[in-house]
């Protein structure tokens, strides 16, 4: 193909009619460009023949505009001078549309990436409350059998509240919320009895019918004390008196008759994973330990006959610490073990955690973890035991 000299472009120019338009070039090359952006295009191609027309007949326009008035060389120098500004012009704007959609496109990638490892980070798979848990709730832990009896599993209520000075009410009215079968446990609450506090005293009473439920059997005497005791704990509570019919001191229970209990804590105790319809658990074992370490010894092996597993890692501990004045224990793994982040490992810590918490402690360090984290926590620093064990929320 024969190429065109710049002076035979510009005779054919001058033969061209002359075209009347009054709108200002500006406003023309506007209208161009807002329709070369409203056309359909693919972010990764610029359409250099489109940008090579609009230019050419932006060339034409202005030419004609003046009416041919300029055509001396410098006048055709100016106008190509024109012509490529602005088609370096809509070959920039055309760049710059092409990068802010794969930047775009970048970020949303990248946002979605971020999204899964925020969910990935943040998935907690504990059973126990933390001080970081409560915010405005308040924790009612009470003590509820399982589907089986075999069990008394201290289950803390997490209730939204904004009056703190009548917690009975409180708790009674998280009592009739509970849905003990949803969680795979034994419908026990709310107890069949009235209660009222003494605040003078510290002293809850509770009275009965004659004809209770509570009085048939040593298991079912077992789970009321335990029951009880609960009550005082989350109530802060010194003692209970027990009444029949608002008159008759004491209460039936099995072959005894039970007038009154002082409240005590369950210390000492070894806690293991217990699963009821696929729940998990944190349960205490009815036997206390002297120490940590028989405590930690115990936990190695599995209660088959009440279903309570051997919690994860404490087979691996080498070593255990106790720091008086800090009120933290430290607790040396063996060299050279795996440790997975899985749920039943952030259990089974958390397991280690309440039997620490059940000797008075506050703190726990591990040593010698291969791992730095198990679901929400580090095994590098230390770790504050849990307020309770097994938190269900009541709305």
């Amino acid at each position: 193909m024969k190429k065109i000299s710049d002076e035979q472009l510009e005779e054919w120019l001058r033969e061209l009619p002359k075209l009347k338009d009054h709108r200002d070039p500006h406003d023309i090359y506007e209208n161009i460009s807002k329709k070369l952006e409203e056309r359909p295009r693919k972010t990764w191609i610029i359409p250099s023949f489109a940008t090579a027309a609009a230019v050419f007949l932006v060339a034409i326009l202005s030419f004609n505009l003046f009416d041919g008035a300029s055509s001396n060389h410098s006048a055709d120098k100016s106008l190509k001078e024109e012509a490529a500004t602005e088609q370096n012009t809509l070959q920039k704007e055309e760049a710059s549309v092409d990068n802010e959609a794969r930047m775009d496109v970048g970020n949303e990638e990248n946002s979605t990436e971020m999204n899964d490892i925020t969910f990935q980070a943040t998935e907690d798979s504990t059973t126990a409350v933390y001080a970081e848990d409560l915010g405005a709730m308040q924790v009612f832990t009470l003590a509820v059998p399982d589907s089986e009896g075999q069990n008394i599993i201290p289950v803390s209520l997490l209730v939204e509240t904004t009056d703190s000075s009548d917690k009975l009410s409180q708790l009674e009215e998280a009592m009739v919320s509970m849905d003990e079968e949803k969680w795979g446990l034994f419908n026990y609450y709310p107890l069949e009895a009235d209660l009222a506090v003494d605040e003078a005293s510290g002293t809850l009473h509770v009275d009965v019918a004659a004809d209770h439920q509570y009085q048939f059997g040593s298991a079912s005497q077992v789970v009321f004390e335990n029951a009880i005791q609960q009550l005082l704990n989350s109530l802060q509570l010194n003692q209970a008196i027990f009444t029949t019919n608002k008159t008759e001191k004491g209460i039936t229970l099995s072959n005894d008759v039970l007038t009154s209990i002082t409240k005590s804590e369950l210390k000492n105790r070894p806690y293991y994973l217990f699963n009821s319809n696929e729940i998990p658990y944190l349960v205490p074992y009815s036997e206390s330990y002297s120490t940590i370490e028989e405590a930690f010894n115990a936990m190695k092996t599995s209660i088959d006959t009440h279903k309570l597993r051997a919690p994860l890692l404490v087979d691996q501990i080498h070593s255990v610490a106790i720091d008086e004045t800090n009120k933290s224990v430290n607790i040396t793994l063996n060299q050279g073990i795996n440790i997975e982040d899985t749920p039943e490992t952030s259990q089974s810590i958390e397991a280690i955690l309440l039997t620490v918490k059940s000797f008075g402690y506050e703190k726990v360090k591990f040593n010698n973890a291969p791992i730095e984290y198990v679901g929400r926590f580090s095994l590098k620093d230390e770790i504050e035991v849990p307020i309770a064990a097994n938190k269900k929320f009541i709305d």
